[in-house]
């Protein structure tokens, strides 16, 4: 409910930052629709929720939550924004590294886990209703994956360029590291193991295919 963001509650004890500013509490509003419409789209699915459903979820009228969002299709599309943004940040940041080719793949590839673990119920809701956005969501949806598919196929170009990588076929190595990533979340919970022991096995796995069988440094 948005009352859980009035003035008494956000400045609880001396450590708690006092959200005083219109973006902040802007910021704040649009977490908690986030979260109540997630709610109900892992319940009732993407359509059968309605933009009523997600308002009275939060408490708030349906123009207080037009206000921050066009449409359903315009939520899914901020909250995936919101959930990858730092991620596909550092994933750039990564490709355009000078460090060695093998060191960028395995923060990738721990990086990547890490995200997909950490926002299962989301990524499990989202490709289960990407369909459901509208056409222009979905263009500049595909437009962010090519992005971060040409910036994965640049670091494996980069260790084939020093030597440090082999395969006779970059692109299908590519992607090949890309579908085990995107799958992750899907079946983290049936191996038992944490993070970073799933993320360790995947980079050793891709590297040891990349690199021929040689340790990679």
């Amino acid at each position: 409910m948005f009352k859980a963001t009035s003035s008494a509650a956000l400045v609880s004890d001396a450590k708690t930052p006092v959200i005083d500013s219109a973006p902040e509490r802007s910021a704040v509003a649009a977490r908690e629709i986030f979260e109540h419409a997630m709610t109900l789209f892992e319940r009732n699915g993407f359509h059968r929720t309605s933009m009523n459903e997600i308002a009275e979820a939060c408490g708030v009228t349906k123009p207080t939550l037009y206000y921050y969002f066009r449409n359903k299709s315009h939520l899914l599309e901020t909250l995936y924004e919101d959930i990858t943004k730092d991620f596909f940040q550092q994933v750039a940041a990564m490709s355009a590294s000078d460090a060695p080719a093998a060191d960028r793949l395995y923060q990738l590839i721990e990086r990547q886990v890490a995200y997909n673990i950490g926002n299962r119920r989301f990524l499990s809701i989202f490709w289960r209703e990407r369909h459901q956005l509208d056409d222009a969501a979905r263009t500049s949806l595909a437009q962010i994956e090519r992005n971060f598919e040409a910036m994965v196929q640049n670091i494996v170009d980069a260790g084939l360029a020093d030597g440090s990588f082999t395969t006779s076929d970059p692109k299908v190595a590519t992607y090949a590291v890309l579908g085990v990533l995107s799958t992750v979340h899907r079946w983290a919970d049936y191996v038992d193991r944490s993070p970073q022991q799933i993320a360790d096995q995947i980079a050793s796995l891709a590297l040891h295919g990349l690199t021929g069988g040689k340790a990679a440094q």
